[in-house]
């Protein structure tokens, strides 16, 4: 699984009244509910903070997502179900865990299995029953993935690790819920005490010593103007292109003569762009009228339109996309899933062919 590691913003949590995220939306619930299940530490170059992804956290944060987004009922339905299934939320203990290594050396949790486990309210230790192998690897800069234990019965649950060069074995512990938050016992009232007023004599005047004025000074020079990168220099901080990224060529449009009318033929980087722009806009006829005459041999638009459904990239699709050429005609169609502090990355591998001068898209 790859990650985007685009998080820090994302970071930045509120501190909220347990009342406040009772009776306040969505987002304000949502955020409550992550405060209580993040923890950090410090170690020796490093720091670790980890998230938990409890059950009670997919009701508010699906809803916050569904107004962002203006998601249908449908929607927001085939959105909650792929949350609950890439988090793994029914049948697991779902973590992320990200590491800022920052010292000289690149720091060693390997194997990770060892270094990381979960601590029960019984005092019992487990292991991870999978994580990002990204783990087992030096670990520099930052670095983020997904860990998941076994489903606990109970939230009385914390995680240990080593490795982390400050102590043996460091816990990352997380906060009980509101109601069982100990409140402070509110003091006895004190005594009123007799209050006793003393009058002293008044302090002698005294005359203010008189201060001579110094000379007026010079005022400074105003600082030299920054001096202004030239072009050539500005080109140093130009963003190299991505290695995959290939440049659109759109071909030459062809014109049939077979009816007596002009007839323009779309390239086929415009077709995909059709092609997507219907999905996004949930048009299945007209991407159904795309496709290439083997794919509608094999579907039928309505067995069409629920696949299509079945990928669940629409909602994803409409954050943004990335179309990459590969070799005979396959076209990789990409699109990166937001799942709280990170994005999944998904895709979808289509063929462009023709038929009669025109581009078809074979599903």
């Amino acid at each position: 699984m790859q990650r985007m590691k685009k998080l820090l913003g994302g970071l930045l949590l509120c501190i909220l009244l347990p009342a406040a995220a009772r009776a306040g939306d969505p987002v304000t619930r949502a955020t409550a509910i992550l405060e209580r299940w993040t923890s950090f530490h410090w170690g020796r170059d490093c720091l670790v903070w980890i998230v938990h992804y409890p059950e009670e956290l997919v009701d508010p944060w699906v809803e916050a997502e569904a107004a962002r987004r203006g998601m249908s009922e449908a929607e927001k339905e085939e959105y909650r179900e792929d949350f609950m299934k890439e988090l793994r939320i029914r049948d697991t203990e779902a973590f992320l865990l990200t590491v800022y290594a920052f010292g000289p050396r690149p720091l060693s949790l390997a194997p990770f299995s060892g270094s990381l486990f979960l601590q029960t309210s019984a005092d019992s230790r487990v292991t991870p029953l999978s994580y990002e192998k990204k783990f087992d690897a030096p670990l520099s800069g930052i670095v983020q993935g997904l860990v998941f234990f076994p489903k606990q019965p109970d939230g009385g649950f914390s995680l240990g690790m080593k490795g982390l060069g400050v102590q043996t074995e460091q816990i990352f512990s997380f906060a009980p819920p509101p109601e069982e938050t100990p409140v402070a016992e509110i003091a006895p009232p004190e005594p009123a005490r007799e209050v006793v007023v003393v009058e002293l004599p008044p302090a002698p005047k005294k005359e203010p010593p008189r201060v001579k004025k110094p000379p007026p000074e010079k005022a400074p020079p105003p600082p030299e103007p920054p001096v202004v990168a030239s072009p050539p220099e500005l080109m140093d901080f130009k963003p190299e292109p991505s290695s995959d990224a290939k440049p659109l060529k759109e071909e030459p449009p062809e014109k049939t003569e077979s009816t007596g009318k002009g007839v323009l033929f779309i390239s086929r980087e415009k077709t995909v762009e059709k092609f997507v722009r219907l999905w996004i806009d949930g048009e299945y006829g007209g991407m159904y009228d795309l496709l290439s005459s083997s794919s509608r041999k094999a579907l039928t638009e309505k067995q069409f339109a629920g696949e299509i459904a079945g990928t669940k990239l629409r909602s994803s699709l409409r954050d943004g996309y990335k179309i990459k050429w590969l070799d005979d005609g396959k076209v990789q169609i990409i699109t990166a899933q937001k799942m709280l502090l990170f994005r999944t990355l998904r895709s979808k591998m289509i063929m462009l062919e023709k038929e009669d001068k025109l581009w078809k898209v074979t599903w």
